[in-house]
């Protein structure tokens, strides 16, 4: 995605949106009750047969806003609808949920039932290439116009699915990088932590301009609140892959999201959901379904994942994730004219951690429970360090060089005075010999 395009809030286009959906606060002060957004068509047989139920939520009080995807696209294609029948759950204009398909009114009361403050849930909507509706989003040019289609009912969420979606939501984070004449705004996820350091995955065409040398802010949100803290990239690839690292101080516990292994990759059809910063706004979900594995760049062995909907400016570098909330993509680029979304893979996201020798992230295993940070060294604080987050002594996995063995590429080391900020080396040495790796294992027990 262009990286000079700004994460800026339009009151205006704000203000006529809320006016739009019909979203008012009451006259006594008292918070607005959430409104329902029924979005249908006139051929839809599903939308008819639910216009009773409709009516008789209305005579119990709901406020429900009627919306015919035909008389008006922009307000279906803004909030991304595939489908219909489509029930959209808003509190204030922000989207609490959505429900496909046909529903009792026992299921739609309890969604208009949901807590503004309370966690989202994912929807697990099924999703047909074919009927995807979604506004144009990135970097490739065109739009269209796709047809609706006529949805089933689906099941309401499982707690399993629900916890999976708040573990991604956590470990989401919006990303600022200047370039001096202002800030470019993607998405990362965090995926390890070591002490007090937190490292995050993003795509690299984020630092195509600025390069190691990005000036950086990490957004963490936390409790309905917003903090932000200096970020640094280590490591980068902006063309083949687009994926790259920032590590980062957090200044509290933050849990990493778990990385699928990548032997064993995501299926065509397989339903996903991603998290982004849609124009640098807060977090947002959106669910999905992968229509293709490695479609792009093969001649240069690049390993990628198709979804349906192209996303927003904003959402480049934002994880996508599987049922189980694993990492399976990073967000790179969007076909507006195929309405698809187009995610470095896992083979990528195992190349960038290969190169600075975290492979165990990819590993299979549950997440790490949270823990008491560690303790801090008692040497001298003044001193130049090179640990970075989980950037240990070697592991010993299958298929990697032990310490003592010189590495089969290149090494990276940083080196940071954390008493000057900002003030950091970067070194790429080719083939280390097995005396050099020694001494630096040794030093970073």
């Amino acid at each position: 995605m262009n990286t000079h395009l700004f994460g800026r809030l339009y009151p205006a286009l704000v203000s006529a949106f809320l006016l739009a959906t019909g979203t008012s606060a009451a006259v006594d002060g008292s918070p607005p009750a959430n409104m329902l957004l029924a979005f249908s068509s006139d051929h839809c047989g599903h939308c008819q047969a639910m216009g009773p139920t409709l009516r008789q939520l209305e005579r119990n009080g709901a406020v429900i806003r009627h919306v015919n995807v035909s008389s008006e696209p922009e307000l279906a294609r803004r909030h991304g609808i595939r489908q219909v029948p489509t029930y959209v759950v808003l509190s204030v204009g922000r989207e609490l949920t959505r429900l496909v398909g046909t529903q009792s009114a026992e299921k739609l009361q309890q969604a208009l039932a949901i807590d503004p403050a309370g966690p989202l849930f994912q929807t697990n909507a099924n999703l047909h290439r074919q009927s995807v509706l979604n506004a144009p989003q990135t970097r490739l040019a065109g739009t269209r116009s796709a047809a609706i289609g006529d949805a089933r009912g689906e099941a309401m969420p499982s707690l399993t699915m629900a916890d999976a979606v708040q573990r991604a939501r956590a470990a989401t984070v919006r990303l600022r990088v200047h370039d001096g004449n202002g800030f470019g705004v993607g998405t990362g996820t965090i995926i390890d932590r070591h002490g007090d350091e937190a490292l995050v995955l993003t795509c690299g065409h984020l630092f195509r301009e600025t390069k190691l040398q990005s000036k950086v802010e990490v957004q963490l949100f936390v409790a309905g609140q917003v903090k932000t803290v200096p970020g640094q990239v280590i490591d980068y690839d902006a063309d083949n892959r687009d994926i790259a690292l920032v590590v980062m101080r957090p200044g509290f516990e933050v849990q990493p999201i778990q990385i699928a292994n990548p032997a064993n990759p995501p299926q065509s059809g397989q339903t996903a959901f991603s998290f982004g910063c849609d124009h640098g706004d807060d977090p947002s979900r959106r669910d999905t379904a992968i229509t293709g594995i490695n479609k792009y760049n093969q001649h240069v062995g690049a390993s990628n994942i198709e979804i349906a909907g192209a996303p927003v400016d904003g959402r480049s570098g934002g994880g996508l994730f599987d049922a189980m909330g694993q990492l399976i993509g990073v967000c790179n680029a969007a076909d507006y004219k195929g309405d698809v979304g187009i995610y470095t893979g896992p083979g990528s996201v195992k190349w960038q951690l290969d190169r600075v020798q975290l492979a165990h992230l990819y590993q299979t295993q549950p997440p790490a429970p949270l823990a008491a940070p560690a303790q801090r060294p008692t040497g001298n604080l003044g001193q130049p360090q090179t640990r970075l987050a989980s950037l240990d002594a070697p592991q010993s996995h299958a298929g990697q060089a032990h310490p003592s063995q010189p590495a089969a590429t290149e090494m990276i080391i940083i080196l940071r005075d954390p008493n000057a900020p900002g003030g950091q080396r970067v070194m790429n040495i080719q083939q280390p010999t097995a005396e050099l790796m020694e001494v630096i294992s040794r030093h970073a027990r």
